[in-house]
């Protein structure tokens, strides 16, 4: 399985890991990770007790022909059956290419989005893209017709391990205590990497509009971090968000939340969505995320306008948390989203053609 992004805490990432470690786990499959960047500790710690294999390849934006030619060498060495590259754009035509020159029998495009920052190469790697690709998998409809345009794709979903992530009544009393929240603060919450793409800065814009019992956190980093952390000093809200920084245990802060918020300039499917609907919790989003996710009672889309977003928060009713992560995993199980069940799936489509 190859990132064309970074691997480390984000929604593709988070796919390859979760997959690739329950892939691992059958007797008949070797599985190994490609990554472009430097792997932090705690991954690579993860990836090896799932006995799941993790290479890195670095230059890819810098020296492509070297990463391309290296790439060559690596598939070629490990008689791999197929890769399967997870991106955004047609430039996994590098890797597909790759793939085809070392005679890699199984070569699928993953869309994960519905838009790329790389509008020219994009463009450009059309051509190469469609004649090395045999294999075509989205997270979503709209993310398959936006990059496989009218060819035939398969649907495989951001499934998680439901169970981890339904609502804990002690993680809840804990994470808000260590944060000296109170009872009656109303805690609205993010989870993601500080970008213009997942656009946290509007949160703080709506936040300050609010009543002083509306409290923010943010969970996560990123290049913007710095930004959003000026403009809440700015605004005269450090009192009101919290900055946990990235956490590997995200669905106890899920608990401590009551709403969660996601005002994504785009996304494809984002896996957070999928885990804080698996926790119970109320989710406000912007109608830039495809309305294909909304397959619970618990999803709001707004357009992105400060009054608007106000006026649905003040109108936030909590619900009974044990019972909507209840009703809501049964929703989220029955439309695909376990990630044992999607596991299988893919497991299907690596091994039918060989």
């Amino acid at each position: 399985m190859v990132s064309t992004n970074s691997l480390d805490r984000n929604g593709i990432s988070t796919f390859i890991i979760n997959n690739a470690k329950l892939m691992a786990a059958k007797p008949e499959v070797k599985i190994d990770i490609l990554a472009p960047n430097d792997v932090d500790s705690d991954i690579k710690r993860e990836l090896y007790n799932a006995n799941v294999g993790l290479f890195i390849l670095h230059d890819r934006n810098s020296k492509p022909l070297h990463y391309f030619s290296s790439l060559i060498s690596l598939l070629r060495k490990n008689n791999y059956d197929a890769i399967h590259v997870n991106g955004s754009s047609t430039i996994m035509a590098i890797e597909l290419a790759a793939g085809f020159f070392a005679r890699v029998k199984i070569r699928i495009a993953h869309s994960h989005n519905t838009v790329t920052e790389h509008k020219k190469l994009n463009s450009l790697l059309r051509i190469p893209f469609e004649i090395f690709v045999n294999q075509r998998i989205a997270c979503n409809n709209a993310a398959g017709k936006w990059l496989f345009r009218n060819k035939k794709f398969d649907i495989i979903d951001n499934g998680i391990l439901l169970e981890d992530y339904h609502y804990n009544q002690n993680d809840r009393a804990e994470i808000r205590k260590d944060f000296k929240l109170n009872k009656s603060d109303i805690l609205l919450g993010n989870v993601g990497k500080f970008n213009y793409q997942k656009n946290q800065s509007f949160l703080l814009d709506v936040l300050k509009q609010l009543p002083e019992k509306y409290k923010l956190m943010l969970v996560g980093n990123g290049p913007d971090f710095k930004d959003v952390l000026l403009k809440a000093n700015v605004l005269n809200l450090s009192d009101r968000v919290i900055f946990t920084g990235v956490v590997n245990d995200v669905q106890r802060y899920l608990s401590a939340m009551d709403a969660f918020v996601l005002p994504s300039r785009f996304e494809g499917q984002p896996f957070v969505v999928i885990e804080a609907a698996a926790n119970g919790l109320p989710i406000i989003l912007s109608d830039h995320v495809s309305e294909e996710i909304n397959i619970t009672n618990s999803f709001t889309f707004l357009p992105l306008e400060i009054d608007t977003w106000v006026e649905q928060l003040k109108k936030l009713k909590l619900k009974d948390r044990i019972y909507e992560t209840t009703i809501n995993t049964m929703a989220l199980r029955k439309n695909g989203y376990d990630l044992a069940d999607n596991v299988e799936n893919l497991y299907k489509l690596y091994t039918d053609d060989l």
